[in-house]
């Protein structure tokens, strides 16, 4: 069975099922374990999990995907995830690395089903206002300054100049 992973594939799980005896080291996530699964496809380990049947006692796996994941699981797939017998691989789509990737599974091995995030996208509702409407000019511009504020100014200039000169003289007088 050939699966095609798209490039940059993103909140995904791909839930897998290993049809009888699993490798002896799949438990540990090692590459070879996993080629022997997937072929010749280096995954990133920290995005697998290996859930053997006899592992999940107090919760089932739809559970464990709810809780552990915090992914949704619709009821009939809750009921096919229920009815595993095998060994099955969880692998989120980071594993893949944002690579292209086609998996030949060999016949022990078989996708389940993929999981995936509900985008959380939120139309919005566009503006139909009056005070939406027109554009806005390109560039503020400042308004010249008035005749009042120039003297101002010049005054103030005025006095911290005779300020200093008599700073000056005392300082030279003392």
């Amino acid at each position: 069975m050939m699966i095609d992973i798209p490039p940059n594939d993103h909140g995904a799980i791909y839930v897998f099922e290993v049809i009888g005896i699993p490798p002896a080291d799949l438990g540990d996530k090692t590459d070879a374990a996993l080629m022997a699964v997937f072929g010749p496809v280096v995954l990133n380990t920290d995005y697998v999990d290996v859930v053997a049947p006899d592992v999940l006692t107090d919760m089932t796996l739809p559970q464990f995907i709810r809780h552990g994941y915090d992914m949704p699981v619709a009821d009939d797939v809750a009921e096919e995830l229920r009815s595993l017998i095998g060994t099955a691989v969880l692998v989120m789509s980071a594993a893949f690395g944002g690579q292209d990737v086609v998996l030949d599974l060999p016949e022990n091995m078989r996708l389940v089903t993929t999981l995936r995030e509900k985008p959380a996208i939120k139309i919005i509702d566009p503006l139909n206002t009056a005070s939406a409407e027109g554009t806005l000019d390109t560039k503020p511009t400042k308004p010249p300054k008035s005749n009042a504020r120039m003297s101002g100014m010049v005054a103030t200039y005025a006095l911290l100049a005779m300020f200093a000169l008599v700073g000056l003289m005392i300082w030279m007088g003392g």
